[in-house]
């Protein structure tokens, strides 16, 4: 019975604090630091959402780059214990206010640019981006040429309807050939 009345006292005391606070709010939309409702005040130092938004850059920027030890995954993927240390060296960075390109670019000095898990389209890369795209036009024109070369084969090989007998050439010529070494 106690209990139960403890809990009406907290859920009357809970409910009145709250319409205390919603009376007490100044108009004109400020709040009591002073900051305009709606508009966010910069996170402090060590704020968990200003944490979190570095945790998701560090994992962003971890994924661009390859582990060291794995090679088939990214600094975000992969357990090993660089790969985590490559983590921290990411966030450290971040929290010193540099740029994704900066800490790409500190990477790449570092391990080189096979560090890069999607290599940058210039001087030998371009092979990786332009040439898939060239084997299929080259494939295309190679089966566009056949296919023609097919066609006048099989037009020189017709024999005009207006001849006696319907044979292809090839086929009269073979005939032929087999006549002679008789």
């Amino acid at each position: 019975m106690r209990s139960e009345r403890g809990m009406r006292t907290f859920g009357a005391w809970r409910s009145a604090a709250l319409a205390t606070a919603l009376l007490a709010a100044p108009a004109g939309g400020q709040t009591v630091d002073g900051a305009l409702d709606g508009i966010e005040r910069p996170a402090a130092p060590g704020d968990p959402v200003r944490t979190a938004e570095i945790d998701q850059r560090t994992a962003e920027i971890g994924a661009t780059l390859r582990c060291p030890i794995c090679r088939q995954q990214s600094v975000a993927e992969s357990s090993a214990r660089i790969a985590r240390e490559m983590q921290d060296v990411i966030r450290t960075m971040l929290m010193e206010g540099r740029t994704a390109e900066e800490i790409e670019a500190y990477f790449v000095e570092a391990y080189g640019p096979w560090i890069l898990l999607k290599p940058r389209a210039e001087g030998m890369n371009l092979i990786v981006y332009a040439g898939p795209g060239l084997a299929f036009l080259l494939g295309g024109f190679l089966v566009a040429r056949r296919i023609r070369r097919g066609r006048s084969r099989d037009d020189e090989e017709r024999v005009e309807p207006t001849a006696p007998d319907r044979l292809r050439k090839a086929d009269r010529r073979w005939i032929e050939a087999a006549i002679k070494e008789s």
